[in-house]
C-alpha cells in the first residue's frame, strides 16, 4: 500500500512539475515569437533597402553602359556589385521562407511535450542567430557597395568620362 501512495505521488508530482516546465516553455516561447516579430521587420525594412539599392545599381548600370570608362576597376567594382545584390535576392528569399516557415511552428506548441518544445525552441534561437547575423552582413555590405559606388563617380568625375559616340 506505501508503494502504491508513493507511486501516486510522484506521479501527481511529476505532471505538476511538468506543467510547470510546460508554462515556462510556453513563456520562453512567447518570447522568441516577439524576437521573431522584431527580426521579421528588420527584414523587411532590408527588403525595402535592397530593392532600392538593386534598382540605383541597375540605373548606374545602363548609365555606364553608354559611356567610354578607362578604368577596369570601376567595371569590376559594378560587377561585384551586381553579384553580391544577387546574393542577398538569395538569402533575403531564403528568410521569407524561413519566416513562414516560423508561423507554422506557432500552431499546436502547446500540445507538444516538454521534449518537442525545448527542441522547438532551441532550432529557433539558432535560426534568429542565423538571421541576425546575415542581415548584418548584408548590410555591412551594402554600406560597403554604396562607398565604392560614390567613389567611381568621383573617379568618373575627375576623368570627365564622355558618353561614346557612335560614328
Amino acid at each position: 500500500m506505501k508503494k502504491l501512495l508513493f507511486t501516486l505521488a510522484s506521479a501527481v508530482m511529476l505532471l505538476s512539475c511538468g506543467d510547470d516546465q510546460k508554462k515556462d516553455l510556453s513563456a520562453q516561447f512567447d518570447e522568441l515569437q516577439k524576437q521573431h516579430d522584431s527580426i521579421e521587420q528588420m527584414h523587411s525594412n532590408f527588403k525595402s533597402t535592397h530593392s532600392a539599392m538593386s534598382q540605383r545599381h541597375d540605373e548606374f548600370k545602363a548609365e555606364l553602359a553608354g559611356m567610354t570608362v578607362e578604368d577596369s576597376t570601376m567595371l569590376a567594382d559594378v560587377a561585384k556589385h551586381e553579384v553580391l545584390l544577387k546574393k542577398h535576392e538569395a538569402m533575403l528569399e531564403g528568410h521569407d521562407e524561413l519566416f513562414a516557415a516560423h508561423k507554422d511552428l506557432k500552431q499546436g506548441f502547446g500540445e507538444k511535450s516538454s521534449v518537442e518544445m525545448k527542441a522547438q525552441i532551441e532550432e529557433m534561437k539558432k535560426t534568429h542567430d542565423q538571421l541576425k547575423t546575415e542581415h548584418s552582413k548584408m548590410e555591412e555590405e551594402h554600406q560597403m557597395m554604396e562607398q565604392e559606388h560614390d567613389e567611381i563617380v568621383k573617379k568618373m568625375l575627375a576623368e570627365d568620362v564622355e558618353p561614346e559616340v557612335e560614328e
